[in-house]
């Protein structure tokens, strides 16, 4: 008992001292004070420079990352200037044949030209750089849907049929034309600013213009992004059950490292293009992308419906956009056009007028083409930037321009 009372008695005593002089006094007299001291001192530039480490290593990995951004993105730069130069190549005539064995005429675009090629990443440095051109002529061009000419510049038409072949309303044809037109007065089954867009909390107004992108599609009356994006909407479901849907019909454009290597081992005599060791075994179908940007482009000539900028080259038109350019277009014709350009490219548009006689529709065709999307993507040490470009490689002039 003894002992828990003088337990007790000293507690109770350094308890008063403790609330009368603070706990800084009450460890002055205690010999661990000092240690004390040290240790809450030590813990705090522990902390300090834990945290400044911390700082500098995330400071420097953004360094780091920023640094490789900027190089991926001139890399990504020198791409594109690559393809334009790759282009005017084309254009004046630089022919494949010495590197696939694939004949090719200057006179006419296709998937035999040295711009089709799929040419594997390119090993650069410390990087990688993929190149890929697409020809903007192979599709629908909306900005011409709207001028005086409506009905005789057919690029409307075409995309009536475009969306009944999907599944889709027609009525997407209208919703188009009023978003391009100038003026606010309403197609049939169209839209316009104070009737629709207005409408909307925030609303905007329709175009009345050229579109800029074709991602302006994703603003119009009705158009959800499962519809744009091709997972969703009209025949969709249908669609995957169906057996003869191809990735594209192009034919044979991959080109390795390795198949350059080997043809550039034999003499120009002995090389057999692909297409002519293996033309029957290419599946010729519906592609399997219903993504409407691979269909529709924006970029042309809208003051000339006429004009050979707004053409649609029958070379390297997709299976849908081909179908879409007369209501009589059955898949029969359509697979007999692909087979034709497999074997030869077309030379000229009168080549399939026995398929398609009406000139109205012939005269908006056409085997060469002017504008072109560039998409360079530069990969430095993980880090990735990618430049998408539409190119006019007539007038040598740029449409578009997007860095990521």
């Amino acid at each position: 008992m003894g002992i828990i009372s003088a337990f007790l008695a000293n507690y109770e005593k350094r308890k008063k001292l403790l609330a009368e002089q603070g706990i800084l006094s009450y460890l002055r007299g205690s010999s661990g004070y000092v240690l004390i001291i040290i240790l809450i001192i030590t813990t705090l530039l522990i902390s300090i420079a834990g945290e400044f480490i911390v700082i500098a290593q995330v400071n420097i990995g953004y360094a780091q990352k920023l640094k490789n951004h900027l190089r991926a993105n001139y890399l990504a730069k020198s791409g594109v200037q690559l393809c334009q130069l790759i282009l005017y190549a084309d254009l004046k005539g630089l022919n494949t044949e010495m590197i696939t064995g694939k004949s090719a005429d200057k006179e006419t675009d296709s998937y035999n030209d040295i711009w089709a090629l799929n040419v594997p990443e390119l090993p650069i440095t410390d990087g990688t750089l993929k190149l890929e051109i697409i020809d903007e002529n192979s599709k629908i061009n909306m900005s011409v849907f709207a001028n005086e000419f409506t009905d005789r510049s057919k690029y409307y038409y075409f995309a009536q049929n475009f969306f009944m072949n999907m599944g889709l309303p027609m009525d997407f044809a209208d919703i188009i034309h009023d978003w391009v037109d100038i003026d606010e007065q309403r197609m049939p089954y169209g839209a316009e600013s104070q009737d629709h867009y207005q409408t909307f909390k925030p609303g905007y107004n329709a175009k009345n213009n050229t579109m800029d992108s074709v991602d302006e599609m994703l603003m119009l009356k009705d158009m959800t992004p499962e519809i744009y994006y091709g997972l969703g909407g009209g025949n969709y479901e249908a669609e995957k059950n169906e057996q003869n849907l191809v990735d594209d019909n192009k034919g044979d454009t991959n080109l390795s490292l390795d198949k350059i290597e080997e043809l550039a081992g034999e003499s120009a005599a002995k090389k057999v293009s692909p297409r002519e060791k293996n033309l029957e075994t290419f599946p010729i179908g519906k592609e399997k992308s219903r993504r409407l940007s691979d269909y529709f482009t924006v970029y042309g000539d809208r003051q000339d419906y006429l004009s050979d900028f707004n053409k649609i080259n029958i070379n390297t038109a997709s299976y849908r956009v081909l179908s879409a350019l007369t209501d009589k277009m059955t898949p029969d014709i359509v697979t007999e056009i692909i087979r034709r350009r497999l074997a030869q490219p077309f030379k000229s548009v009168d080549e399939i007028k026995d398929l398609i006689g009406d000139s109205t529709i012939t005269d908006r065709l056409s085997v060469k083409s002017s504008v072109f999307r560039i998409i360079a993507t530069a990969t430095i040490d993980g880090v990735q930037a990618k430049i998408t470009a539409v190119y006019n490689r007539n007038l040598r002039s740029l449409y578009y321009w997007c860095e990521e």
